[in-house]
């Protein structure tokens, strides 16, 4: 019976060798961290054909995440079973709920289907520039609403403090802070893997662990959740979570029947 140091010096001989694997897998996949979560809710009793194949059909349904988490269960699922997913309405539900879970806890997300660019070129915008404002013609007068205009008095933007000009947005939107872009786009929001142990991204992740032998196969649901966290130091775990999903997607027929088997034989070995 392995003890608990021998299975973290398992874990972390395993973190280093993903971590070789895995680390510039930015380089060749563009799908966020939202992305990768998800597709482990519809890698459970599937093939991981089909469950790409569902994520396919959902990005060529809805504009992204947000809007998945934001639609009826019954849309999901029509989409879910056209692409021969397996309880198509379960998992659409168990979608719907994780991403308005995730959506809940981590506020800085990128939840769209790719990860976000950060721009090459970051415009500046000095202090008095100006934009050229719209030529007001006389027959514009009869939609006059008693709207404040340019042509009234009012000085250009910037240099009223606090007032949004609507024409520079438009014509010149601001892109967001490349710090920010990171944050989005982090491996942090993987800190959800551990906070139920009933949803997709931990039930891949334990499979992993009891493929793998650095979790006993005796181990499963809340108690597994717990022993997990025994074994894995508390600072890597967002990236093992990360690395273990991206482990399972490039092996998820080994992984499960590895799991299955460990798993029956402790059963029988019970009875």
């Amino acid at each position: 019976m392995p003890t608990l140091r021998d299975l973290q010096a398992k874990a972390r001989k395993l973190f280093a060798k993903w971590k070789n694997e895995y680390a510039k897998v930015f380089d060749k996949d563009k799908r966020s961290p939202s992305s990768h979560l998800c597709l482990t809710i519809l890698m459970r009793n599937n093939s991981i054909t089909n469950a790409l194949k569902a994520e396919a059909a959902l990005k060529a349904r809805f504009i992204d995440w947000n809007e998945i988490r934001v639609s009826p269960v019954a849309e999901v699922q029509e989409v879910l079973e056209e692409a021969g997913t397996p309880n198509a309405e379960q998992k659409a539900y168990a979608l719907r709920r994780f991403l308005r879970d995730l959506f809940g806890k981590y506020t800085k997300t990128n939840l769209y289907f790719t990860l976000m660019d950060i721009p090459e070129v970051v415009p500046v915008i000095e202090p008095g520039d100006k934009t050229e404002q719209p030529a007001v013609s006389d027959d514009d007068d009869d939609d006059d609403d008693g709207m404040v205009t340019r042509e009234s008095g009012l000085p250009p933007h910037p240099e009223v403090p606090g007032y949004v000009d609507m024409v520079k947005i438009l014509d010149q939107p601001v892109p967001l802070d490349p710090k920010l872009i990171v944050e989005k786009n982090g491996v942090h929001i993987c800190g959800i893997t551990w906070d139920d142990a009933e949803r997709g991204p931990f039930a891949v992740v334990w499979r992993v662990a009891v493929s793998e032998g650095f979790i006993e196969p005796e181990f499963e649901g809340t108690e597994a959740l717990a022993r997990m966290r025994q074994i894995l130091p508390e600072k890597e775990r967002d990236w093992f979570a990360f690395y273990s999903i991206l482990h399972a997607e490039n092996n998820w027929a080994k992984i499960s029947k590895n799991s299955d088997k460990l798993r029956e034989k402790f059963v029988k070995a019970k009875a």
